[in-house]
């Protein structure tokens, strides 16, 4: 049987199967993640050019791919541009395929010259998060290099909310950053993941029939 898509949104695709996820306890898929990523960029924040939201595909390919070829993904994003830039991390290896067990945030604050981690399960993405960094500020070409800060931030207690966190960070924090908030910490509670989830889907749905602004 095929897996039905339910939702073409600018670049994101949403598959039955994709909302399937949303109504246990489930891992969230880069799919998923992609589709809100997209939501803050041209809903939330439309006509707002200072934050750029990174789809995890991207993200991906920036951590595992050749540097050299970095501009070819972020240059046309006007990436140095940017006051903010959100990247969801995954502990995924491999260059070519999806997977991986664990998802965080990094955000680039061009205003404070840092990276922020935020990770659910703290410590878990690091090395990934390292990567992606050392990658990214080489891209920049600062003399001073930003420097990666491990952020305080409310810790998952179950094996299958880490992505449900990076959207609740990647959408709190981009509106404590428009007030000009501090962003070194970002305390949610809890049931916000279980929250997140009926979020996603009531947006999708009401989104699904919208055809001048999916596409």
């Amino acid at each position: 049987m095929s897996d039905k898509v339910v939702l073409s949104y600018y670049d994101s695709l949403i598959h039955a199967s994709d909302l399937k996820l949303l109504e246990g306890r489930n891992w969230l898929n880069d799919s998923l993640i992609s589709f809100y990523f997209e939501y803050l960029c041209h809903d939330v924040y439309k006509g707002t050019s200072n934050y750029l939201f990174i789809s995890p595909e991207v993200t991906q390919l920036l951590k595992m791919g050749d540097p050299s070829e970095l501009p070819l993904f972020l240059d046309p994003l006007n990436a140095k541009e940017k006051s903010h830039i959100f990247l969801p991390v995954n502990d995924n290896s491999s260059f070519v395929s999806s997977g991986g067990s664990h998802w965080s945030l990094l955000v680039f604050s061009k205003n404070d010259h840092k990276w922020y981690h935020y990770d659910s399960q703290r410590g878990s993405n690091y090395r990934d998060a390292r990567c992606l960094v050392e990658r990214i500020n080489k891209y920049l070409k600062k003399d001073d290099l930003a420097p990666l800060v491990d952020a305080t931030c409310t810790q998952q207690d179950n094996s299958y909310d880490c992505g449900a966190f990076v959207m609740i960070y990647a959408e709190r924090l981009s509106e404590m950053a428009r007030k000009g908030e501090d962003i070194s910490c970002c305390f949610v509670q809890r049931q916000e993941a279980n929250k997140i989830r009926e979020t996603v889907l009531a947006l999708v749905n009401s989104l699904k029939n919208t055809s001048s602004i999916s596409s």
